[in-house]
């Protein structure tokens, strides 16, 4: 009997410990995590008393508190982006990486607002949906004089652009825009499309459906808020296609390290009467950056499109704002071309990036035909510019477009904002047209960037215009002085 009552008591001791050792270890977890619990709430208060700390700085012989958090805003990093590395831009959104970096980072915070770009970005708490207003307000107030033509020696305002719209995302893929521009007592709509962003062999690629900004020339393929200049150059206004800077169809753009390349289908701009059949525009570009250093960088592009012209097409050449959009009377004439049938343009670019500097230049010509001959068109344009703040020129490698520079010392922030210095010389020649005219632009400008969503800007426009006689005085010359305030975000 004592033998079993002994086996019996040794499994109910050893039950016994294991639950004391289960107890115990249940006790142990729970202090553990109300330590930590304690640690993070002392960190939380260490921070903030820190914070709330005043700090002495010395200063011409004095002493200063200052709050840290202050100072950290009166200061910001005054390190340039690298080169080909700008803010990002409307005509080209962050890259598939960014976007997925993005998901992971509001995914982790359980949901996010981000005012990066000016406005809020909202984004789900799994950072698959996002939505942003955007939009830009650009007033212009500019003057002419030295014309023989009287009627150009004007001084004039106008909204050059009043456009609001939003963006947002759907996914990981998925992204839309829409937005329309308010100005000239008119409203049009601008970019509306969606586009899809992945990957086809491990590069990165877009194809998107709608209304988009052509790819056609580094001035001609990005906004005009991120042009160096208050307009874009000669190339760009007047070696165009019929359907102008926007073209309602589909686009398929694939990105490399150091190139794009893209193409693009489309008919008739979205705000064209309905009333025959829409023209027909095919057309493609690429860029390379052959060099891409820490100091130097190369730009290499190329573009062309083919037009088959539709019946009601009737004027298939644009007139050029020679001293700007202000001034109607100023115009380089495109002559008419009775009943175009098609027409073909190409281009060619080439620039480089150094340090704080840039110099850019590109030619593009165009022919146009109907049924007894054709015309010739062709324009050049040479540029440069410096800032004399020691930011990086705003061009962004994916795409080989103008964007946005991280402004080093912002206004807002106590500093002095960014200044650039840009130069131009620009020509274009319809003349092969008897009845369309020909004109040069020099132009100076100066750009101060207040922060990275507020730009003012000044030109000088020194033009030369010879216009058939049949239009006004034949040649003629003149100087524009054009001031800009500009808010994008």
């Amino acid at each position: 009997m004592f033998v079993m009552g002994l086996c019996a008591a040794v499994p109910a001791s050893a039950q016994s410990r294991e639950d004391d050792v289960a107890r115990l270890t249940r006790l142990i977890e729970q202090q553990q995590t109300q330590i930590a619990r304690l640690e993070a709430r002392l960190a939380a208060v260490e921070e903030e008393k820190v914070a709330s700390t005043p700090v002495i700085r010395p200063e011409a012989g004095h002493l200063h508190p200052v709050s840290p958090r202050l100072a950290d805003q009166a200061t910001p990093p005054r390190s340039p982006l690298p080169l080909g590395q700008a803010l990002p831009s409307d005509a080209h959104p962050p890259s598939l990486d960014g976007r997925l970096a993005q998901i992971e980072k509001t995914q982790k915070e359980g949901g996010h607002v981000d005012w990066s770009k000016g406005t809020p970005e909202f984004a789900s708490a799994d950072g698959n949906f996002s939505f942003r207003p955007r939009g830009r307000v650009l007033i212009d107030l500019g003057t002419t004089t030295g014309s023989k033509v009287s009627s150009r020696n004007i001084t004039a305002t106008q909204a050059r652009s009043l456009r609001f719209g939003f963006e947002g995302t759907a996914g990981q893929h998925l992204s839309y825009v829409l937005e329309g521009d308010f100005a000239d007592n008119d409203v049009t709509i601008k970019s509306a499309y969606l586009a899809w962003t992945t990957r086809i062999m491990g590069r990165q690629a877009e194809f998107a459906l709608g209304n988009r900004l052509n790819d056609r020339g580094l001035d001609g393929s990005s906004g005009t808020i991120s042009v160096p200049f208050l307009e874009r150059n000669f190339v760009a206004q007047g070696i165009v296609p019929v359907r102008g800077f926007f073209g309602l169809g589909a686009a398929a753009r694939v990105y490399g390290e150091r190139w794009h390349v893209g193409v693009q289908i489309s008919g008739d701009d979205i705000n064209n009467p309905g009333t025959a059949s829409d023209s027909v525009t095919i057309a493609g570009r690429a860029h390379w950056n052959p060099v891409k250093t820490d100091e130097w960088l190369l730009h290499v592009g190329v573009w062309g499109f083919h037009e088959d012209l539709a019946s009601d097409v009737t004027r298939p050449t644009r007139a050029i704002a020679v001293g700007g959009f202000l001034n109607d009377n100023l115009r380089i004439s495109p002559g008419t071309f009775a009943n175009p049938q098609s027409g073909d343009g190409y281009g060619l670019e080439l620039g480089a990036f150094h340090r704080s500097l840039w110099a850019y230049g590109e030619y593009g010509a165009r022919t146009l035909r109907n049924a007894t001959g054709s015309t010739d068109q062709n324009a050049w344009a040479l540029q440069g510019g410096w800032f004399l703040t020691g930011e990086s020129p705003p061009y962004l490698s994916r795409g080989g477009v103008w964007s946005r520079p991280r402004v080093l010392n912002p206004v807002t922030t106590g500093g002095s904002g960014a200044i650039e210095l840009a130069a131009r010389y620009e020509a274009i020649d319809y003349s092969s047209n008897p009845t369309a005219g020909r004109g040069t632009a020099a132009t100076l400008g100066v750009n101060w960037y207040l922060n990275n969503f507020v730009r003012l800007q000044m030109n000088l426009v020194d033009w030369t215009v010879s216009n058939p006689a049949t239009v006004a005085i034949g040649n003629d010359r003149g100087q524009t002085v054009v001031g800009r305030a500009q808010i994008a975000f």
